[in-house]
């Protein structure tokens, strides 16, 4: 018999007279009774596969009937190996269960504990159509005397031909006979084989069977390159996705027990850094506790971020810890270091104080362990299991990093200043940097404000932190340069919290121009928030400190004490105090005037922001002619400057009470914006898009100035901006009580 499906069909017909008898055994032994080799036909495979092609050679209408009963043996599910899952609750793992299906070898990777066992037995409850000749796991740590230890390859193989029905008395004694038995009986059946505990390629080279209609699932904590290359289907398994966590909670402690402390659970859950292993434990121990306290939740919660250990979970992160490198041990504890909820492979490079490239591999290999998790935006953070891990085997930071840290911020803070604003604007921090220095390294495109916003929460985070540790010099460089995100970003809340910690290390410091400055800033920002008696208080500050300002006539002190007036004029226009806010304004344009105009931009940013005033208090003529003056002083190519200019411009044009002069601000504020736009100031052009509207308001083209304010309201709420509420009224005011703001 040469065709290649009715070989396929012999050796299936022999597979099933081995595993499961039934109709293909009565049938065969029908044919072959009486022969002098039946006894041998019975207990040997290969025998019995010769003696069927024979047989089927000389009857083709064996070939036939033998497809019938082969087929009605297959669709009989019930006496063929199955997979009962162990646990009834899988969420989550929709990606990689549509990964897992087809014929071949699928390594399925993750740490002890990620839930691999629970995908694969799930998976192979819900696939059995696909594998009609069952599904079988089998764990291979229970063919060992130990991690790292021999695998018994003849007894797994034996555990495999006994789970698919084979008479313990057939199976061949010598290991060479039983991997040809268990070879042939696997090659022609449609099986799913998971085999969990997988340590090395060796470990599956030996037990994947020729079988080109079989799946084998290889379930492995410790992912080698060989084993990738080996078989390159590969898939990774990680912390479960939002949400799943608190489903798999909730499955396990009840539904009553989160709902009766939602905010403990939420507590809870983020100790357990979305672990499948730690979820459950968790939930356990809160199941456990509800008996005897009334909000186990909280308590647990307050136990894991102590430290708490969970039983074998937290002793499988022990031995994960033992069994590292000492290289990686020593970056786990660099990395213990970094305060904050994530980081840069940068930042690791700097906290361990070594080149990027050199972090690289013990990274990825921290987060195949699950020491390491991704989180949005290609950052990092060390898990609290490994931060325990730690602490348990008292491996503590040696406090080396921390200052390798800050002073990676500061230069990377210190460089997007500049970079962005070059030198148009007073700074008082030292700029210094280390003379070895490399230049900011960013993507085409890219502006380097996004590199000091995506760093917000770490600036935050380590601020107190610097401060206590003495690093005043490097905390108010930080704060210096991040004065430039507040006007171009927001993340005003942050930015006085951190900028607060700066007041403390200028002061220490003792540098009388930076406190000035950084006291300023701080009013400047609860300004915008419109916390107007914290603005007050700091505002308050200054008076004391003026007058411990030595030569207040040199050019930088002329420039500080300008900017001093600017800020409290902001304060004052803030709170619609615009008659204080023009005598602020107008302080600072003197003292501006005796700088010289340009290259100095103090002239042009003062006379428009008195301008600006002036529209407010309806000094039309007063405000034109401060433009002119702003628009002399300030240089063409500072596009965002020269588009403020335009935009006071264009108020005062929808001011001036004609629909022509409204007409023609329409036409010029749409240049202003793009002007504007590359510039990527979004409170810029959240103030442009408000002005369009004011305008279209003045030409009578209602529809569209509520459109416009519509556009902005809706940015505004979605950040919880204080001006939100003003935008808002204004949607919702009449066609004759409308006045601009």
């Amino acid at each position: 018999m040469t065709d290649p499906f009715q070989a396929e069909l012999v050796k299936q017909s022999v597979a099933l007279v081995f595993t499961g008898g039934g109709k293909v055994a009565e049938y065969l032994w029908k044919k072959l009774s009486g022969r002098r080799d039946e006894k041998r036909l019975r207990s040997d495979p290969a025998a019995l596969e010769a003696a069927v092609r024979r047989l089927a050679a000389e009857d083709p209408a064996v070939a036939g009937e033998l497809r019938e009963l082969v087929g009605s043996m297959l669709a009989m599910g019930h006496d063929r190996p199955r997979i009962v899952p162990r646990s009834p609750n899988l969420f989550d793992r929709v990606g990689a269960q549509a990964q897992l299906g087809g014929t071949g070898v699928v390594v399925l990777s993750g740490p002890s504990g990620v839930g691999k066992t629970t995908l694969a037995e799930h998976y192979g409850m819900r696939s059995g159509g696909a594998y009609p000749d069952g599904a079988l796991l089998i764990d291979l740590a229970d063919h060992r005397d130990g991690p790292g230890a021999p695998l018994r390859i003849s007894q797994v193989r034996e555990a495999v031909l006994r789970a698919l029905g084979v008479e313990p008395k057939l199976i061949t004694p010598g290991a060479g006979e039983l991997k040809t038995q268990y070879d042939d009986i696997l090659g022609p059946l449609r099986l799913l084989l998971v085999f969990d505990s997988v340590e090395n390629v060796r470990d599956l080279q030996a037990l994947v069977p020729p079988a080109p209609m079989s799946l084998v699932l290889a379930l492995t904590e410790g992912l080698s390159d060989e084993l990738v290359t080996q078989y390159p289907r590969h898939v990774p398994l990680s912390r479960l996705e939002e949400g799943a966590d608190r489903m798999l909670f909730e499955a396990i402690a009840g539904t009553d027990l989160l709902a009766a402390d939602p905010e403990g659970a939420l507590e809870v859950l983020v100790e357990c850094d979305r672990f499948p292993a730690t979820v459950v434990a968790a939930a356990i121990a809160a199941r456990q506790r509800a008996a005897v306290a009334t909000r186990p939740l909280k308590l647990l919660a307050k136990e894991l971020s102590s430290g708490r250990a969970l039983g074998p979970v937290s002793a499988a992160f022990d031995r994960v810890l033992a069994g590292l490198p000492r290289r990686e041990q020593d970056l786990c504890r660099a990395l213990s270091e970094i305060p904050g909820p994530s980081f840069t492979h940068e930042a690791a490079a700097a906290v361990a104080g070594c080149e990027p490239f050199e972090v690289l591999d013990g990274l990825v290999h921290l987060q195949s362990v699950f020491f390491v998790t991704e989180e949005p935006g290609k950052r990092l953070r060390l898990t609290k299991q490994a931060k325990q891990a730690l602490t348990r085997a008292g491996l503590a930071p040696d406090g080396e990093g921390f200052p390798r840290l800050v002073r990676f911020h500061r230069t990377r803070a210190v460089q997007a200043d500049h970079w962005k604003m070059g030198d148009r604007r007073l700074r008082l921090y030292d700029q210094t940097l280390p003379p070895d220095t490399q230049a900011l390294d960013l993507a085409p495109g890219q502006d380097a404000i996004d590199l000091l916003v995506a760093e917000i929460p770490a600036y935050r985070a380590l601020a107190k932190p610097a401060h206590d540790a003495g690093l005043h010099r490097e905390l108010t460089q930080i704060c210096g340069a991040l004065e430039i995100v507040g006007l171009h970003r927001g993340h005003l809340r942050e930015l006085a919290e951190i900028n607060k910690w700066g007041i403390t290390s200028a002061e220490a410091l003792g540098d009388v121009p930076l406190q000035l400055r950084a006291i300023a800033q701080q009013a400047r920002l609860y300004s915008l928030l419109q916390e107007f008696p914290r603005a007050e208080a700091e505002f308050g500050k200054l008076g004391e400190l003026l007058h411990r300002l030595e030569s207040p006539e040199t050019e930088t002190n002329r420039q500080l004490r300008a900017s001093l007036w600017e800020f409290r004029g902001l304060f004052h226009r803030e709170r619609g105090q615009y008659t204080e806010a023009s005598a602020c304004f107008f302080e600072a344009l003197k003292i501006s005037r005796t700088l010289g105009g340009l290259p100095f931009r103090g002239q042009g940013l003062h006379a428009r922001m008195l301008a600006n005033v002036q529209v407010l208090l309806g000094d039309l003529a007063g405000a034109f002619q401060l433009l002119e003056e702003a628009e002399a002083n300030t240089d063409p190519e500072n596009k965002r400057d020269l588009a403020q200019v335009w935009l006071v411009r264009a108020k005062a044009l929808s001011r001036s009470g004609t629909a022509d002069a409204a007409r023609q601000a329409l036409g010029l504020v749409p240049e202003v914006w793009r002007m504007v736009a590359p510039t990527g100031s979004d409170q810029y052009d959240l103030e442009i898009a408000e002005a369009l509207g004011d305008a279209a308001w003045s030409c009578g083209d209602f529809g569209k100035a509520r459109e416009y304010w519509s556009g902005v309201w809706q940015r505004l709420q979605a950040v919880k901006h204080p001006r939100a509420d003003a935008v808002h009224a204004k949607l919702y005011t009449d066609t004759t009580t409308f006045r601009m703001w």
